[in-house]
């Protein structure tokens, strides 16, 4: 019998040698059954030449595939068949035995557990199949790979599984090559990761010097030198800056290649970021002579929610691109809206140049790192070829593209597009009050692209707007106009155009008697030397380029009040005249802090008062407040999240700075007063160098927030030139609740903010807590300075001194003593503990002990 299965079949059924068994009954069944034994015996010759075929088809499969398919006996323990899973393994088909058990013996041991349990869960499921991948043990005594994939093939009545077929197959040259791409990968990470630690190491390492190198030249560049000398100092500011450019952007590049670029979610306007972007780059364009554009379609959403510094970074990079490769003619950035979706928006942004365009064959090239359009292009206009790159990679992680259409000598279009979100709180835009609507308006500008542009924002107004780019023309439509006794309302004139437009037009109209409202648009070019001549024909407002909506409205607004009026013109009107007490004057307040206990003391003595207070949580709430409302006092809190004070008094004065529309008389800046509870002189400086006018300690004490409030509104001396000191707190007191409510002076207004402070005690002390044990210095400096102006107000010394001494020893952020802060905790959160019940009986009972 050539069949080893149907032999040991037989054998099983038969007993005996199985197959002489079968004969022997076969024989004696003769006479009147020799024909069913014969019938049998045919079947039975039938049954080993299929099992035969079977096996060769078996054989074969396994010589062509590499695999074995093994037929497992459960019951018996045996392989039936599928005897090259030893070939699999390097052995003889007779060197082991056909036994599950020996199978088992060459697994290795945590590869049997984990195969065991695959098998135990396909046999309860029932699913299809099972598989694992195994390592068993060769003859030459290494580990090989197998993919074992297998399935029940029979169960008894009780469904319990008797018989399993399993696949073998060798994957050791698999895993061996994935094994080597892992150790190639991990390679080339350690390698980028090394790569981008240095360039990251050596860009600090140089821009440390550089700064020193520049401030150092500029503190020269003051004093008293010659020609020859100011001279080789200003070439050496300007190497340093350019070197300091090129650093910037080795540091940013290498951020994003190690991937530790980290992206900011903040609420902001889209239109606000763009001007401003715009505007740091105007001065470079309006020296070229180029005009300046940002167009930012009204589809776009009021605020959006993203990165507003990486945003920022890529139009400036952009933007700065297009002027430096264009030498006349515009750069025109325009904002629109790619695809809205629910709670988000894809805003494209496209910049326009009429310069030297980029060929076909290099516009992709570009956007790789240290590339340019050509060598030529570098000598000539310098440059790393990384801003590019850098940009590429921020709008990918903006969930953006960039792309670019251009045509050599005719300019080029660089296009990209962000994923931002948008705020549903945010407020609508402020609709005209209709003043403007039917007045007739002349634009006098020389470029088609700017003056279509203002035309656009004036129709928007509901403006009757006519544009004349020649000057004799726009002169002789004046003329009529007034001639007819029917002159424009408002006339928009660009400063830079040649007489009779420009300066001339201005002077003519002085002599006219002024019939029309004239505003002149300004470059960042001619703005110094024009402005005092504007101001002495009687201007009573300019722009400067860039412009944006508000700004053209705010214009608008302001020629056409009164000239008393004018200037003491603000963008929110009030009335002065309500809730006076006990005679002082009644002002817009600001109120920018964090700490709810804090707010709610200012808030309370800001009110007593009657003034009208706008409360901010941070920096960047306030400096959205200071863009929609007009104040006459900001209260700064130095230290916040999301933007601190500092950060905040400087994007302030940089937004009073380049206002682009400026009144004819004095302006007068918002006036800024510190509070925090840091009061060395070192602080104070900071606050002054900052744009801050004057300084107050915490915790608050009414007299002091009133005499500022005084000196703000010019009812008391200047500013206040010393520090005013802490109020004296006896060390060693735990809590001296009668002198902490002496300061504030109103119970009620004590009591809840003891109670404020009890029921978020453990939030605070959480807050230094996860500081610390993240070793995060910024979060436990500002965490522990926080507290210790709370624990100030109640004048409890012993733990605001160890909450202080948590804040110093966090202030270097390179060196902090961890083990000393967490020392210093350990001190703190013991007196805190003792504080509490302290605090809490205070509040329940309202009495002082």
């Amino acid at each position: 019998m050539k069949s080893r299965l149907l032999a040991r079949q037989l054998q099983e059924v038969f007993g005996g040698e199985g197959e002489s068994q079968l004969r022997q009954l076969i024989g004696d069944a003769g006479g009147d059954q020799n024909a069913l034994a014969q019938g049998v015996e045919k079947l039975v010759g039938l049954v080993d030449s299929a099992y035969s075929a079977y096996a060769g088809l078996n054989n074969w499969q396994a010589l062509l595939s590499g695999d074995a398919l093994t037929d497992w006996n459960l019951r018996s323990g045996h392989i039936e068949s599928g005897r090259q899973w030893k070939e699999l393994l390097g052995y003889t088909v007779d060197e082991l035995e056909n036994s599950i058990s020996q199978w088992q013996k060459l697994l290795h041991p945590e590869d049997l557990r984990e195969l065991q349990t695959r098998i135990a869960a396909h046999t309860r499921s029932k699913e299809r199949y099972f598989q694992a991948e195994c390592r068993l043990r060769a003859k030459s005594g290494e580990w090989r790979w197998l993919l074992v994939r297998g399935a029940v093939a029979a169960r008894d009545p009780a469904g319990e599984p008797i018989r399993m077929l399993v696949l073998l197959r060798d994957i050791s040259a698999v895993k061996d090559a994935e094994a080597a791409l892992i150790a190639a990968k991990e390679t080339a990470e350690a390698a980028n990761k090394a790569r981008g630690s240095f360039l990251a190491n050596m860009s600090h390492e140089i821009r440390t010097p550089m700064n020193g190198i520049i401030g150092m030249t500029e503190l020269a560049l003051d004093t008293e030198l010659d020609a020859e000398q100011r001279h080789y100092l200003k070439t050496v500011k300007s190497s340093a800056e350019a070197l300091l450019v090129i650093v910037n952007d080795i540091l940013d590049f290498s951020k994003i290649e190690a991937g530790k670029m980290q992206f900011e979610s903040l609420a902001f306007s889209a239109q606000d970021i763009v001007l401003e972007a715009a505007r740091v780059l105007a001065v470079s364009a309006h020296k070229k002579g180029l005009e300046l554009i940002v167009d930012v379609r009204p589809d776009v959403p009021l605020r959006v929610v993203g990165d507003p510094n990486r945003l920022r970074q890529v139009i400036i990079n952009l933007i700065g691109n297009a002027i430096k490769f264009t030498e006349k003619g515009e750069v025109v950035l325009v904002v629109s809206v790619e695809q809205a979706a629910s709670g988000s928006v894809f805003l494209r942004f496209a910049i326009r140049d009429t310069g030297i365009g980029v060929p076909p064959d290099k516009q992709q090239a570009i956007f790789e790192a240290f590339s340019q359009a050509d060598v030529s292009t570098t000598r000539r206009f310098g440059g790393t070829g990384l801003g590019l790159a850098i940009s590429a990679r921020l709008v990918q992680l903006m969930d953006g593209r960039i792309w670019l259409e251009s045509e050599v000598g005719k300019g080029s279009t660089f296009f990209f597009t962000v994923r931002l979100g948008v705020e549903t709180a945010a407020a609508g835009m402020v609709v005209p009050d209709g003043r403007f609507k039917g007045k007739r308006v002349l634009v006098v500008e020389d470029n088609a692209v700017a003056g279509r542009y203002l035309v656009q924002l004036l129709e928007a107004l509901g403006m009757q707007v006519s544009m004349l780019a020649d000057a004799g023309a726009a002169l002789a439509a004046i003329e009529r106009s007034r001639s007819v006794d029917f002159p424009f309302d408002y006339v928009f004139a660009d400063a830079g155009m040649a007489a009779p437009a420009g300066l001339a037009l201005a002077e003519s109209w002085s002599q006219a008697g002024r019939p029309e409202k004239l505003l002149m648009m300004l470059t960042t070019e001619n703005q110094r030397q024009d402005l005092v001549r504007l101001r002495e024909l009687g201007v009573s407002a300019h722009l400067v380029k860039p412009l944006g909506p508000g700004d053209v409205l705010d214009a608008l607004q302001l020629v056409s009040k009164e000239p008393e009026v004018a200037g003491e013109f603000a963008l929110a009107d009030f009335n002065e005249d309500l809730g006076k007490d006990e005679g002082g004057r009644v002002l817009n307040v600001l109120l920018v802090e964090d700490n709810p206990v804090n707010q709610e003391l200012a808030l309370r003595l800001l009110q007593h008062k009657s003034h009208r207070v706008v409360v901010a949580n941070n920096g960047a709430e306030a400096v959205e407040q200071f863009d929609e409302k007009h104040f006459d006092v900001i209260l700064m809190d130095m230290q916040m999240p999301v933007m601190g004070g500092i950060e905040a008094t400087e994007a302030i004065r940089s937004r009073e700075m380049r206002r682009s529309w400026v009144v004819s008389h004095a302006f007068k800046p918002v006036y800024i007063v510190a509070m925090t509870a840091n009061v060395m002189s070192s602080d104070r400086d900071r606050c002054l160098e900052a744009g801050m006018n004057d300084y107050v300690a915490k915790p608050l004490r009414s007299d002091m927030l009133y005499a500022a409030l005084a000196r703000a509104s010019g009812e008391a001396g200047d500013v206040l030139e010393v520090l005013v000191a802490e109020p004296e707190l006896v060390a060693g007191v735990q809590l001296d609740l009668r002198s902490a409510l002496r300061d504030i002076g109103d119970a009620d207004l004590f009591a809840t903010m003891a109670g404020m402070l009890v029921a978020e005690w453990d939030e605070h002390v959480a807050r230094v807590a996860a500081a610390l044990q993240a070793a995060n210095a910024h979060e436990l400096r500002m965490h522990a300075h926080t507290l210790k102006s709370l624990l100030a107000m109640f004048h409890a010394e012993s733990a605001r001194r160890r909450a202080m001494d948590l804040e110093q020893a966090a202030m270097s952020v390179e060196s902090v003593d961890w083990p000393s802060c967490q020392l210093i905790f350990a001190g703190l959160a013991e007196e805190m503990t003792r504080l509490r019940p302290l605090l809490e009986d205070y509040v329940r009972t309202r009495v002082i002990p």
